[in-house]
């Protein structure tokens, strides 16, 4: 029997892992629906819109997070973490600012930075947007068959930009009125 070893068989067998690769992961990712949305209201606070398919209109783990570019936390307090081998953040997980409500809850309109009391969110970092931080507002659906995420991802100045009147989506600036008949036919 003849193994082939050359460069061509690895260049084949490369090409074939790697689909295999891209095909499995494509097919556990949840549908991206565009289901949240955030603006800025009259007063000059930013709020966020949550739309669920759920009927009863759940959705799980919502949260919002803020990174910086290139953040890592001894770099930006110029501090070292405390012991050798000791990380300033949990294992898997980069510095964030923002808030983090795992569990199931109900889909609402609230101010970006205060969720609603019940869903006893954590918290990191200040309650403002922060220049230069990028923010993704997200939740999933609320099965456990994972058929659908949402998200919307966003700076300060973007946010700024939106037009009086309009919310800021995974798709662009629109209306509310337009979001909400997004947010209906994704379901």
């Amino acid at each position: 029997m003849r193994v082939w070893t050359g460069p061509a068989a690895r260049a084949g067998l490369t090409s074939v892992l790697g689909g295999a690769i891209v095909l499995g992961a494509a097919g556990c990712s949840p549908e991206l629906r565009p289901l949240a949305a955030v603006y800025v209201d009259e007063r000059g606070t930013a709020q966020a819109l949550l739309r669920s398919c759920d009927e009863d209109g759940w959705v799980r783990g919502p949260g919002l997070r803020g990174t910086a570019p290139e953040a890592s936390g001894a770099a930006e307090s110029g501090t070292e973490p405390e012991g050798p081998g000791k990380s300033a953040e949990p294992e898997g997980e980069g510095p964030w600012i923002g808030w983090d409500a795992g569990g199931w809850h109900r889909a609402a309109d609230f101010p970006l930075f205060a969720p609603p009391p019940e869903w006893e969110v954590e918290t990191r970092g200040p309650a403002t947007l922060q220049p230069g931080y990028s923010y993704e507002l997200s939740f999933a659906d609320p099965d456990d068959s994972y058929a659908y995420s949402a998200s919307v991802t966003f700076d300060a100045r973007q946010l700024a930009e939106v037009p009086a009147g309009e919310v800021l989506t995974p798709q662009g600036a629109m209306t509310r009125e337009a979001f909400e008949e997004l947010a209906r036919e994704a379901c």
